[in-house]
């Protein structure tokens, strides 16, 4: 059996390589539970960011505009996506580093 070397952190996940997955979503998925609820709310239920109708067209509505719902909703997404982005190495980041949303991410 092989060893896992890193250790547990309260500030940090654990990082996802080509190897331990079964190992890693667990864990990446409580560490997200312990930052608040509006992370894990954003990564089960998907974040979409606040839109407008301008001319009978949606665009995004500006963020100086946003309620504090969506500022908090917003805030929620960044810190699961930050997780993730912290919890991968530079292979997976790669592939997901494009990505605005936990859902996608």
């Amino acid at each position: 059996m092989e060893i896992i070397r890193e250790g547990p952190s309260a500030s940090r996940p654990l990082v996802l390589d080509c190897k331990n997955y079964s190992y890693w979503k667990p864990r990446v998925i409580f560490f997200i539970k312990t930052l608040d609820g509006k992370a894990w709310r954003a990564l089960v239920g998907g974040y979409e960011p606040p839109m407008i109708t301008v001319n009978g067209v949606s665009v995004p509505k500006p963020e100086i505009d946003w309620t504090d719902a969506e500022e908090q909703a917003s805030v929620g997404n960044a810190r699961a996506i930050n997780a993730i982005f912290n919890g991968v190495d530079l292979n997976v980041f790669k592939l997901i580093s494009s990505q605005t949303t936990t859902k996608l991410v």
